[in-house]
């Protein structure tokens, strides 16, 4: 089985089981990313399951994501889901007093950038399983073009913290070319044209060539035999350095 046709498994067993289910300190479970975008990688890509928690009581939000974790380890069982997400579902929770109330709260880039720059692909490709629509829950998504240049300033504070061997650097790197496509480009996070769009769009640069290989190594990834080639965190941290320096420009 195909790890798509596997997440589709999971995907209706979940919905069923949501469909019986009464969670008062869940206010939204929905799915997002390549599941609901279109741009599935067999070899590399996972499920991303969201959840929304209401300022409920500690118990209750205990017992209510417990339920969801187990029902979905239930649902995938032992069965094979290569990623470069350990176990294949991105499992992700957000009190909702966290989430920004409005657009401009929004446009300040947040480590998750699901409710900040990429907010956009968030209300174009998501799926809802349970409880209120993102669009009472969330504001309108800012506009990303302008969102991009934050997103990656932040990104290039974080690379610099990590040290030479760091594994989430060239990660970092990948999402600091998705901002400068984001920013210079076209308002998509579709993985099947990245590297295009990103080759198109994002003016020529000392270390172009370098995020090139960068896209390629991520996406050309296949887990678990050949996951990712581990570019040197000093490596990123410039590449990322010369992308802010780009956009600021």
């Amino acid at each position: 089985m195909g790890t798509l046709k596997l997440a589709e498994a999971i995907v209706n067993g979940l919905q069923d089981a949501l469909s019986h289910a009464y969670l008062p300190a869940i206010r939204s479970v929905y799915l997002s990313g390549s599941y609901c975008r279109g741009d599935w990688l067999d070899c590399s890509s996972d499920l991303d399951v969201g959840v929304i928690i209401r300022g409920a009581d500690n118990s209750l939000i205990e017992r209510d994501i417990q339920w969801l974790q187990n029902t979905l380890e239930e649902l995938k069982g032992t069965r094979a889901f290569p990623s470069h997400c350990p176990g294949g579902i991105d499992f992700s929770t957000s009190p909702e007093s966290a989430l920004p109330k409005t657009q401009e709260e929004a446009t300040v880039p947040a480590p998750y950038s699901l409710f900040s720059t990429t907010m956009f692909d968030l209300y174009a490709h998501h799926i809802l399983l349970y409880g209120d629509e993102l669009n009472r829950v969330l504001p309108p998504c800012p506009n990303p073009a302008k969102a991009a240049a934050p997103w990656l300033a932040m990104l290039d504070k974080r690379v610099e913290t990590m040290g030479p061997t760091h594994p989430k650097a060239m990660f970092l790197a990948y999402k600091a070319a998705t901002a400068a496509q984001l920013h210079f480009g076209e308002m998509t996070l579709n993985k099947y044209r990245i590297l295009e769009l990103y080759q198109e769009h994002v003016p020529d640069f000392e270390g172009k060539e370098f995020g090139e290989r960068v896209i390629r190594n991520y996406l050309g990834s296949f887990y678990p035999e050949r996951p990712p080639m581990g570019f040197s965190g000093a490596e990123c941290a410039e590449f990322v350095r010369k992308l802010w320096k780009l956009v600021r420009s």
